[in-house]
């Protein structure tokens, strides 16, 4: 996974389509990106950290507490998960979480032209990708947030998609990312949810203009295939 994801749809609309009580949607801070997030950047996430359920924004790399001037990462590999790598134990057990998502980016071909290419589910709805923090309930929640935020979990990728990238988000079902996020669940049963996430046919993906390449670019056209495009030049002229 090459890191950038679309949060083009409205936070209580990720809400509202896996938790009913919309009274736990609070007035966020307007996002810098949406059509095109980068790590570095506080996306939505939802968790049940403290037992509630609650969309928020969180810094999106992760580095633990005890490994301050290691390099930050925006990804955790599931190898390194299953294998109980210390890197990642903690937030396994303590910061599950989940980020919304319409689909992700991924770039094939060599510098400098290389091609983006936008990876979305065939039905339309959103995507829950698992993802760990470094949140802890010793921990205070600005420490949390800040010094530690969260990394996206990742898998190798299989069948059409692995010509993309060799790693793909692991995208869980509705059902799965209740589970993923419910405080209750325990570790083994974590790992269990990470082997069983939505399959490559769910998703469909088409290449999409290059202006993706620039981080900051946030176009209305950063999801539109590009033979869109040619059509639509084409009829204007």
């Amino acid at each position: 996974m090459c890191g950038r994801i679309r949060q083009a749809t409205e936070p209580d609309e990720y809400f509202a389509t896996i938790f009913t009580d919309m009274s736990k949607v609070f007035k966020l801070e307007p996002p810098t990106a949406t059509e095109n997030v980068p790590p570095g950047s506080k996306p939505y996430v939802i968790h049940t950290l403290t037992g509630e359920p609650v969309i928020s924004r969180w810094h999106w790399e992760y580095v633990p507490p005890w490994a301050s001037k290691a390099k930050a990462y925006g990804n955790a590999t599931i190898e390194k998960i299953m294998n109980g790598s210390r890197w990642w134990a903690g937030p396994l057990k303590h910061g599950r979480m989940i980020v919304p998502a319409d689909g992700w980016y991924e770039w094939t071909g060599e510098k400098p032209n290389k091609q983006p290419w936008y990876i979305r589910p065939h039905d339309g709805k959103p995507l829950w990708m698992a993802a760990i923090s470094g949140w802890r309930p010793d921990l205070a929640w600005n420490d949390s947030e800040r010094k530690t935020g969260f990394a996206i979990v990742t898998e190798e990728a299989g069948k059409g998609l692995v010509d993309l990238h060799d790693r793909r988000p692991i995208v869980l079902t509705l059902d799965d990312a209740l589970e993923w996020m419910d405080p209750a669940t325990t570790t083994d049963q974590a790992k269990q949810i990470l082997t069983t996430p939505r399959p490559e046919l769910a998703f469909e993906w088409y290449e999409v203009t290059k202006k993706m390449g620039n981080s900051r670019y946030q176009g209305e056209d950063s999801a539109e295939p590009i033979y869109n495009q040619i059509q639509l030049k084409r009829i204007d002229n």
